[in-house]
């Protein structure tokens, strides 16, 4: 018996293979987007003109390290799940419509436990003006929380990972990092190095990315709505991984600046203290629901005067490149491989690969 164990984007390829396997003509002419894609959420076509987007994620809640040191509570993840179906939902400028959810629980889970998931879920929702519209609950040997969102979005607007064109500029909404940040410092500095203290700004600003992440529903519309993005998709797997997906789907290879990249100046602060270049904590596999998407050079004024005449912002990270690899050009002009790791559902330690501190 085969007892081998891939990784998760192996296991995304084997799902691709078998659902090729058949073609069901009728039901194509309905689904634009699909398992063959790849993208962040299918597209059902509804009419001439309309599309349903279809997203679905599952997400560790009372695994997450941070809940387990204590620094999340039932009501966080409650609110996070949301957020990590509705990142979906943005990445293909779609406005967000409903959600179902599923709270499978263990038996020792309390009312007021699921009390606080349940009302964690309903402030996300409505802070993104959404509804909850049904879902299932129940018992369970491990607890479970996933859920599944559904959108609109005229089908020829649709945001797509696929669409590269050789001239683009590579683009990135808000910052990168805070989540990756968060677990390094609460996990493996904090506790071991009592010399060393962000302060209580700090800490709360790098737990916010984790307490009430924020699903870029606006710039996605924007986006779409607009016309303006080539290609588009989320990097809740970290920078580093989706550059790598777009580059890989896309056969286009991309050029990125360190001096540009949005990295915040808590990131840089645990950075220098670990003797770690800040690109690196930045890039790795922290889930950040911001969007990256590509740009054609004509239309990089039209898209920054938009999003700041709606208070959102992006910076522009690189460009397409013709060398047929993935590059990072520090601040001294030197090209090397983009550093970081990238996340493949890892059951190992990967804080540690990240900051160079292997048992």
């Amino acid at each position: 018996m085969n007892r081998f164990i891939s990784d998760e984007p192996i296991r995304l390829q084997m799902i691709k293979d078998i659902f090729l396997e058949t073609n069901n003509q009728s039901l194509n002419i309905l689904i634009q987007i699909g398992v063959k894609d790849g993208d962040d959420a299918a597209l059902i076509k509804y009419s001439e003109q309309d599309s349903l987007v279809v997203a679905s994620d599952f997400i560790r809640g009372s695994e997450f390290y941070l809940f387990e040191l204590g620094y999340l509570d039932y009501f966080d993840i409650g609110y996070y799940l949301i957020v990590a179906n509705l990142s979906d939902i943005a990445a293909m400028g779609a406005t967000p419509l409903a959600l179902t959810t599923i709270i499978r629980y263990r038996n020792e889970m309390t009312d007021e436990q699921f009390n606080q998931i349940v009302r964690g879920i309903k402030a996300a929702a409505d802070f993104f003006n959404v509804q909850i519209i049904g879902g299932d609950i129940g018992s369970h040997s491990a607890n479970v929380l996933a859920a599944t969102a559904l959108g609109m979005v005229k089908t020829e607007n649709a945001l797509l990972r696929r669409g590269v064109r050789n001239d683009d500029l590579l683009c990135v909404t808000g910052k990168i990092g805070l989540p990756i940040t968060a677990l390094i410092y609460f996990k493996e500095v904090k506790p071991l190095n009592p010399g060393f203290l962000l302060s209580i700004e700090e800490e709360n600003k790098i737990l916010l990315s984790w307490q009430r992440p924020v699903a870029r529903i606006e710039e996605g519309l924007l986006l779409s709505e607009n016309k303006l993005a080539n290609a588009c998709q989320d990097i809740s797997d970290g920078l580093k991984a989706t550059i790598q997906q777009m580059s890989e789907l896309n056969n286009q290879t991309f050029t990125i600046y360190a001096d540009r990249l949005p990295i915040d100046e808590t990131t840089k602060k645990l950075a220098y203290f670990l003797n770690v270049d800040p690109v690196k904590i930045a890039v790795s596999a922290s889930v950040d629901f911001e969007l990256m998407f590509t740009l054609s050079p004509h239309n990089q004024k039209l898209c920054s005067a938009l999003f700041a005449n709606k208070g959102c912002k992006f910076s522009v990270i690189g460009e397409v490149n013709k060398v047929n690899k993935n590059i990072l050009v520090d601040s001294n002009g030197n090209e090397m491989e983009l550093p970081g790791v990238v996340w493949k559902q890892q059951t190992g330690d990967y804080l540690k690969q990240i900051i160079n501190r292997m048992n």
